[in-house]
């Protein structure tokens, strides 16, 4: 698996381009604190938008949240499978248990 840190739909569709091509499943990361620098609406529909154009390429996207729960919250209705999250550790446990029932994934930094 190959990890890429991408800020944009051009380097994510350059990144799953070069995946289509070798057959590598690739990990796209969101920058440090992207959700509350981008928006998670913004990585919502950047990850809508890539499983639209590149249906038979397996990746998966980060959505780093910081120390934001509100943000992680709001990552996991907008259908982000995958949050990373650091702070307040009763808020990781409350989220983790979010995810889990939506089917999504918590990391921490």
């Amino acid at each position: 698996m190959t990890s890429i840190v991408i800020a944009s739909l051009p380097e994510a569709r350059a990144a799953l381009e070069a995946a289509r091509s070798s057959g590598v499943v690739v990990e796209l990361e969101s920058p440090p604190d992207a959700a509350s620098i981008y928006g998670v609406l913004w990585f919502a529909e950047l990850n809508r938008t890539l499983k639209a154009e590149f249906p038979g390429v397996a990746f998966t996207l980060t959505l780093d949240c910081g120390s934001r729960a509100d943000l992680a919250h709001a990552a996991l209705v907008e259908g982000v499978q995958r949050i990373r999250f650091s702070g307040h550790p009763e808020s990781a446990k409350a989220l983790r248990d979010i995810a889990q029932q939506v089917g999504a994934e918590l990391t921490a930094n």
